[in-house]
């Protein structure tokens, strides 16, 4: 488990600018920590990690959204649209004519369910979801503040984003250019590596090949 100012503490370590014990304390260190901890926070939780990764229905909007005919609200706490889902689930048959049912018993293929359905994001009084589609879900990735739900990789990820944010500001240009660089490349490393680990905390079952099917 990490704590804000623990994930600061790392980021402060990286580019050797000593520690904070409190994000409300009055030392500049705090202070830049303060502003950029949740920029940084945010920014990462974007990428497509597993334990923020949220399905849920989408609620219905009375708002006309010229070219769309349904509207939904935007959730308050997504932070990026992996992607929107319609409402049938699969059904997972062994064979290459995977089917699927919709919550209505009507049949659609396994293309059906895992193509893209069209939308877009406006901002009205309100941030709505326009689509031509009724009875959706999101699929996205959620804002989480407590760092107690964070995983291990996402921690040293934004402690890597945080420093970079940090550096220029904290130890000055000239230095601080170079820390800012090498705590982006460390970012980018680190998220490539702990993203592919991520992806691969799944099992979905293997279906035989057309072959297979043809030959049977």
């Amino acid at each position: 488990m990490s704590s804000e100012v623990e994930i600061c503490n790392l980021a402060l370590s990286q580019i050797r600018a000593g520690s904070i014990n409190s994000l409300t304390e009055s030392s500049s260190l705090a202070q830049y920590c303060r502003l950029w901890y949740p920029i940084s926070r945010d920014r990462c939780l974007r990428e497509p990690w597993q334990f923020n990764r949220t399905i849920r229905p989408l609620a219905s909007s009375t708002t006309e959204i010229f070219n769309w005919a349904y509207s939904y609200s935007y959730p308050v706490d997504c932070l990026k649209i992996h992607r929107l889902v319609g409402s049938y689930e699969e059904i997972p048959t062994g064979a290459s004519d995977v089917a699927s049912r919709l919550l209505d018993s009507q049949v659609r293929s396994l293309k059906d369910y895992r193509r893209q359905i069209p939308y877009e994001v406006f901002n009205f009084d309100t941030k709505l979801i326009g689509s031509d589609q009724k009875e959706l879900r999101i699929d996205f990735a959620k804002k989480i503040t407590d760092p107690n739900l964070f995983s291990d990789d996402f921690v040293i990820a934004l402690a890597h984003l945080l420093a970079s944010q940090l550096a220029i500001p904290v130890v000055g240009a000239e230095l601080g250019r170079a820390l800012r660089g090498e705590s982006l490349s460390l970012y980018k490393e680190h998220l490539a590596a702990a993203l592919a680990d991520d992806l691969n905390d799944k099992y979905l079952e293997q279906r035989e090949s057309d072959f297979v099917t043809v030959r049977n």
